[in-house]
């Protein structure tokens, strides 16, 4: 009998754990599992419904049994937890679940459905990690009866009480309290420790590499290959085995797929239209069906037109879902001249053999992702928004650091950072050939020059950020001048015609004298001259606050257009203004109070649904125009820094309309941010968004830095929390009756705060903790209160008029 494992993505763990009465049961045959050791947290589902098809309705978990008239089990796991397969309910109901996403190798099962065999009573345990996920069903597929006594999920990430974090906030107000914790679960399953991913080939000094169903894994020496054979010594165990050829390490990542499939089928689910047996299938892309937003072509039955497929980049294995075999003896040769160009035994088992190269080893280091499902990558801009997110909730510093630090092992020889990079491939062997491996003309050159540069920008503020929260000004010292390498190619790219930063492509907006590229821009240099004050180096210090300065008049006097009270998107698009542009162009300090005001008076021309759209560029009819949690977070913060009663009540409808989606759907709540959200309230992307983004989570820190009020003072000596600043004034003209929050500071002590209104709304009542080494500040309307020299300070201060 078979059985099969279909599931949603959404958390981070390792394998599924079932306990069968009737023997052993084999997820590969004799191909490999994993011994649950005493110390290895498991997650047990909270909700069990069975029948014939997947359903939410049930009721909690008990021993259960699957036979012809209940065939089907769903469990629900009430968060997300980095297991296995599917994030969103309806996603069961699909064949491939939300899957397969094959973006990346991210040291994870590529498939959403897996097909274990059941021989007996005892415990079966897949091999690979499966991504994020809240929902799983399990579907008897033959005739019989199969009986469960347990089922769990093994994590592979940082287990936390998401409760009982380090920091937290806490309101009167449960859906802000729910909103909150939106980004510290997202961050909490997107971040682990190093090694914890483990690696996805098994490799066997006599047979070669055990390959299971995959996105290939591709060899980091081939990237400059153009026109080669490739040729290989294969051995099926299971369905099939798959490889590519032409495939580029850098953007865009697809290639020329190939699999051979084989005559016979192990399992009944195999889908053969698909997979044709006795067959060899060719596409182009990232895989062989077009099921996600990755564009895939099956070439048995689709024209491209006669375009010519590009025949440059390296080549890889893996294989379709429940597909495995061996690998060995690989040999590539120049196809004109037989010149050998690459070859390799396959049968080096060491850390720095074949795991290696091909990318599929065990992450090298801690490190944050995107997310624990779809973008099981470390994304260089985005991760601004993870580590504001970790100091505000988790307080793992440490992860947050050594993220940092992977990054800067891939800077390029320009001083560059990756936008992205793979976690399982090593920065010593293969730094280079990602940067320079992007496919297409651009072959050969930086890529991190020609794609998504704006994420230098963020990812200098993430740096500085994380400076700020922790103080680990050791870290500064000892990778300051890296950082600097890309303010200083960043600064070598502002037009000396415009004064304005023109680069090639970017995310927030034009990347050619973009409003939002330089606002952000002058954020980071602001930033970055504190952090250099912090290291004593005076001379970045000025040559950053002076560069920032320029940049403001540039801005103010080329962008600003007047009658529209906006920063036009870009000289070429001067009557035209995004999200992004009012955000940074507000927090940075570029707008004046009267500008920022007008900024904010245009925001309804973006309204869209439960948010604000990217650009006035977006067609408000197009029903597929989604709406961003990420540039709507970088919004929400320069809503909240005017400190006005409009921008307030602004702020207020934005976090309640946006963000409340993602908590009142049982179907689709996860327990964290999303990645998108479409006009109507639902996932943006349909069943391939992300419902675990730490993107998605600006509130998290927004919501303790300006409602709750806790902010380290300006400049070097807020560091750390060592001086800090308590004004509620966004917390209390929201009106709410009371707020408590804490964060975590750098003298070994909470800084904690609690106010509430009195019933009469005349005064507030406030209590501050904090380390006795520190001092601060509380502010609101009138009231100024120099706190200091205590471990306790408890005052009442009148509320109006603010």
């Amino acid at each position: 009998m078979y059985l099969s494992s279909i599931i949603i993505p959404s958390v981070q763990v390792l394998p599924l754990l079932i306990h069968a009465s009737g023997g052993s049961m084999w997820p590969w045959g004799h191909s490999g599992s994993r011994s649950l050791t005493p110390v290895d947290p498991v997650f047990y589902p909270t909700g069990l419904a069975l029948g014939s098809q997947p359903s939410r309705c049930g009721r909690q978990f008990r021993k259960f049994h699957l036979n012809q008239s209940t065939p089907y089990a769903t469990l629900d796991y009430g968060h997300e937890i980095e297991v296995k397969y599917a994030e969103e309910f309806s996603a069961l109901y699909h064949p491939f679940s939300d899957g397969p996403y094959p973006f990346t190798i991210g040291l994870s099962n590529t498939y959403r459905v897996e097909t274990p065999e059941v021989t007996g009573p005892g415990r079966i345990e897949p091999f690979l990690l499966q991504g994020g996920q809240r929902w799983q069903s399990i579907r008897l597929l033959t005739n019989g009866s199969v009986t469960f006594t347990s089922l769990g999920f093994i994590a592979s990430v940082p287990v936390i009480d998401i409760d009982n974090l380090p920091g937290s906030f806490q309101s009167n107000d449960d859906v802000l309290n729910r909103i909150w914790k939106l980004g510290a679960r997202a961050a909490s399953v997107a971040c682990f420790e190093a090694g914890s991913q483990r690696a996805i080939w098994e490799v066997d000094v006599e047979d070669g590499a055990l390959v299971r169903g995959m996105r290939p894994g591709v060899s980091s020496s081939g990237t400059f290959f153009d026109n080669y054979t490739l040729e290989f010594d294969s051995k099926i165990e299971i369905g099939g085995i798959g490889w590519t050829v032409a495939f580029p390490l850098g953007y865009p990542s697809e290639g020329i797929q190939l699999d051979l499939v084989a005559g016979e089928q192990h399992y009944m689910n195999t889908n053969t239209s698909l997979m044709q047996r006795n067959s060899i299938l060719l596409a182009y892309g990232y895989s062989f069906v077009n099921q996600t937003t990755l564009p895939s072509y099956n070439l048995g039955d689709y024209y491209m037109g006669g375009s010519s497929i590009p025949t440059g980049g390296s080549f890889g294995f893996g294989g379709w879902q429940d597909q495995a075999g061996y690998i060995k003896n690989v040999v590539a040769y120049d196809t004109a001249n037989g010149t050998q160009l690459y070859t390799n035994p396959m049968t080096d088992s060491s850390d720095a053999g074949v795991i290696r190269e091909y990318g599929v080893h065990a992450n090298y280091g801690a490190v944050c992702l995107d997310g624990p499902n779809l973008d099981r990558l470390v994304w260089l801009g985005d991760f601004m928004h993870t580590a504001r997110i970790i100091a505000t909730s988790t307080s793992r510093f440490d992860l947050a650091r050594s993220t940092l630090k992977s990054i800067l092992l891939w800077q390029s020889e320009l001083g560059l950072l990756p936008y992205e990079y793979a976690m399982g491939y090593d920065p010593t062997l293969a730094s280079d050939v990602f940067s320079l491996g992007d496919g297409g003309s651009s072959r050969g050159q930086d890529g991190y020059a020609g794609g998504l540069v704006d994420y230098q920008i963020l990812g200098l503020q993430a740096f500085a950020h994380y400076v700020r929260r922790s103080n680990d000004l050791e870290f500064v010292d000892e990778t300051w001048s890296q950082w600097q390498r890309p303010v200083e190619w960043l600064v070598s790219n502002i037009n000396s015609t415009t004064g304005l930063l023109s680069v090639f492509q970017a995310f927030l907006g034009p990347s050619n004298g973009g409003s939002a590229i330089n606002c952000a821009f002058v954020e980071a240099l602001k930033k970055l001259v504190d952090v250099a004050t912090a290291v004593s180096d005076g001379s970045a210090a000025t040559k950053y606050l002076a560069t920032a300065a320029q940049l403001m008049d540039a801005i103010n006097s080329k962008l600003w257009n007047e009658e529209l009270g906006v920063y036009s998107l870009s000289p070429e698009y001067p009557n035209d203004f995004s999200v992004n542009s009012i955000g940074f162009c507000i927090s940075s300090g570029t707008a004046n109070a009267t500008r920022a005001a007008r900024l904010l008076s245009a925001l309804p021309s973006l309204r869209l649904g439960p948010g604000y759209k990217d650009s006035t560029q977006d067609n408000s009819s197009d029903p597929t125009i989604n709406i961003s949690p990420n540039t709507n977070g970088f919004l929400l913060e320069g809503i909240m820094s005017h400190n006005s009663p409009s921008a307030v009540t602004t702020a207020v409808d934005l976090i309640k309309t946006l963000w409340t989606p993602m908590i009142n759907n049982r179907s689709t709540d996860t327990g964290a941010s999303w990645e998108y959200v479409s006009q109507d309230g639902t996932p943006g992307l349909g069943l391939f968004t992300s419902l675990s983004h730490p993107w998605g989570g600006a509130p998290t820190y927004l919501l303790t830095d300006w409602v709750a009020g806790i902010q380290g003072a300006e400049r070097v000596q807020g560091f750390g929390y060592a001086n800090w600043v308590v004004n509620p004034y966004v917390g209390v003209t929201f009106g709410l009756k009371h707020v408590s929050a804490r964060v975590v500071t750098a003298l070994g002590g909470n800084l904690e705060v609690h106010w509430e209104v009195d019933e009469n709304v005349k005064s507030l009542q406030v209590t501050v903790r904090a380390p006795v080494t520190s001092s601060g500040v509380f502010e609101l309307g009138r009231t100024k209160k120099v706190l200091t020299g205590a471990k306790k300070y408890s005052f009442s201060v009148e509320l109006w008029p603010l």
